[in-house]
């Protein structure tokens, strides 16, 4: 059942699915890129998510009832093709392969991990990089990615007690969920290894993303060395 939500002055929320997966995952990737083509000169911004879709749009070309009329008719079509979304989403995927640092260095909460799954950190480490994760969406930082999903047997929950600085790249768990973080901030997910490479960059006023919604991610142990070699950094 699809919900449409006033989300500001403006701004719609399409509500796509019930439950977050696959399907969900299919429905909002098409749903976004049907949007983007027939109504992206009205629109300012697209942001995907889990289960829906946020659309901003310019006062100045378009109103709400008319989005909404605009979103009703995608939705439409969209109803008729969902046998095919699913398969569809999947085989257009880029896989992206991320090197990972699980060194003690930068994994201070690898131990307490193994620890609370009854696994060694070696273990940790080869369930963490042999599992393929999808992005379904973006959000927190720019180029933070919520990764899904992490192994059951590594489901551990977030820290009581935030950390006030997490480095950039830091790979992390917390739930179903992984991530790493693109720029160092705030976070209470659970720092179990870090990343050399750069998730986020603004050049000459234009983002640039590494990860996109709908990507399948890897992670690669690596080296000290080749984690230094990449341009890792150890001492922040």
């Amino acid at each position: 059942m699809v919900r449409l939500e006033d989300a500001g002055d403006n701004a719609i929320t399409v509500y796509l699915a019930e439950q977050p997966g696959e399907l969900a995952l299919a429905r909002v990737l098409r749903f976004s890129t049907q949007a983007r083509r027939e109504i992206g000169h009205l629109l300012q911004d697209l942001v995907p998510s889990y289960c829906s879709v946020t659309l901003y749009y310019d006062l100045l070309r378009s109103d709400f009832y008319t989005v909404c009329s605009n979103i009703r008719r995608i939705v439409d079509k969209l109803d008729d093709e969902l046998s095919l979304l699913s398969q569809s989403s999947a085989q257009q995927s880029d896989l992206v392969v991320l090197p990972v640092y699980y060194g003690e260095e930068v994994a201070p909460d690898l131990p307490r991990v193994a620890r609370q799954t009854g696994l060694t950190e070696e273990q940790v480490v080869a369930a963490h990089s042999t599992q393929t994760y999808r992005v379904h969406a973006l959000g927190f930082r720019p180029g933070f990615a919520f990764l899904a999903e992490t192994p059951e047997a590594l489901r551990v929950p977030r820290m009581e007690t935030p950390r006030t600085r997490v480095p950039a790249g830091s790979v992390a768990i917390a739930g179903m969920q992984a991530a790493v973080y693109p720029s160092a901030s705030p976070g209470g997910w659970n720092l179990i290894g870090r990343c050399p490479k750069a998730l986020f960059s603004c050049r000459h006023g234009k983002p640039d993303v590494l990860l996109n919604v709908g990507d399948l991610v890897r992670f690669q142990p690596v080296s000290r060395h080749a984690f230094l070699d990449e341009g890792g950094c150890l001492d922040e």
